[in-house]
């Protein structure tokens, strides 16, 4: 049995968009899956996130399945580059990921400096990676997915017009 975490990105819960339906999913296959809180998404804090994540992934070995969104893939790279040392994850699935600064949201860019990635160890530590992004993503421009891919050398997957996977894209 899997056991799969879902992150959450900036101004969303584990009650939006996608999140909920995929949890339903992963448990109707038989695999267990937590929703991740993570404090004050709206005005998020690299630390209290990454203290967050301390908290509730409990696990890490090679059952285990991160599925981050946005800016939850820059807290859970940051998570991971410190805490996988040796352990392996079995999978790593990206969503609108991004590393680099972005300026529709110059307020995040304190967070995302804090947030350091050891590549070369998130590379060995994660069998599977792989990235989404969408070709209209408003708010992450797909090369800087397309570069978070290069970097963790994950198969990267386009999906044409889904925006940044969310509730108001038509995705719940």
């Amino acid at each position: 049995m899997r056991k799969v975490f879902i992150v959450h990105g900036y101004n969303d819960s584990p009650t939006d968009h996608w999140f909920p339906w995929l949890k339903r999913q992963v448990e109707s296959i038989g695999h267990q899956c937590d929703i991740l809180y993570l404090e004050d998404s709206e005005h998020p804090k690299y630390d209290a996130w990454k203290q967050n994540l301390v908290q509730q992934i409990q696990t890490l070995n090679e059952e285990v399945i991160i599925i981050a969104h946005s800016l939850g893939c820059i807290a859970s790279l940051g998570f991971l580059s410190e805490v996988l040392a040796g352990r392996k994850l079995f999978a790593l699935f990206l969503i609108a990921g991004f590393k680099n600064k972005l300026p529709i949201f110059p307020e995040l860019n304190v967070f995302i400096d804090q947030a350091h990635f050891d590549e070369a160890q998130l590379r060995m530590g994660i069998r599977h990676r792989v990235l989404f992004f969408s070709n209209n993503d408003p708010f992450v421009p797909a090369p800087f997915s397309i570069q978070l891919g290069h970097l963790m050398n994950a198969q990267m997957v386009e999906v044409k017009n889904a925006g940044h996977f969310m509730a108001s894209d038509g995705l719940s």
